[in-house]
């Protein structure tokens, strides 16, 4: 079986960098560290300090290259080897900007991921052609806070 490979950016919007997210995760930890101040909450004052820590550290803002590559040995995510036994099957979804592969995983408790797919490189019938060979399509498999994700960060 043919091999393909594609290069991308695991994002290539943030909803961090819009002012109305920040506008309205202002309000909501402002309210959250008020409140525990009020109440003498010490708990939940130093989980909002946390959660203003990782909002805005800058490391949270910077997309990252992916080097995608599949054949017969599996999924190649930068040089991590994904083997196709940990799969059982993926669906081709879109959002408004861009097309991904969400890989069904076969564990049930595990998380699945998503990879862009990046059309100046390859298509989206040629991705499905490789992976059908390999995994079963699925319709309706993408858990809702991965659609919820992905209409966030494209």
């Amino acid at each position: 079986m043919k091999e393909i490979r594609w290069t991308t950016y695991n994002f290539i919007f943030h909803p961090f960098g819009d002012l109305l997210w920040h506008l309205f995760f202002g309000i909501i930890t402002g309210g959250f560290l008020v409140y525990a101040i009020i109440t003498t909450d010490y708990w939940l004052l130093i989980i909002s300090l946390l959660g203003v820590f990782f909002f805005f550290h800058p490391a949270f803002y910077k997309p990252y290259l992916m080097r995608i590559k599949i054949n017969s040995e599996g999924i190649f995510i930068n040089d991590k080897k994904y083997p196709w036994n940990e799969f059982v099957g993926f669906e081709i979804f879109s959002n408004d900007v861009r097309t991904y592969v969400y890989l069904v995983p076969k564990k049930s408790f595990s998380f699945g991921f998503d990879l862009p797919i990046e059309p100046f490189f390859v298509s989206v019938d040629e991705v499905r052609e490789v992976l059908n060979f390999y995994l079963d399509e699925y319709v309706n498999s993408i858990p809702f806070f991965y659609k919820i994700y992905r209409s966030f960060f494209h």
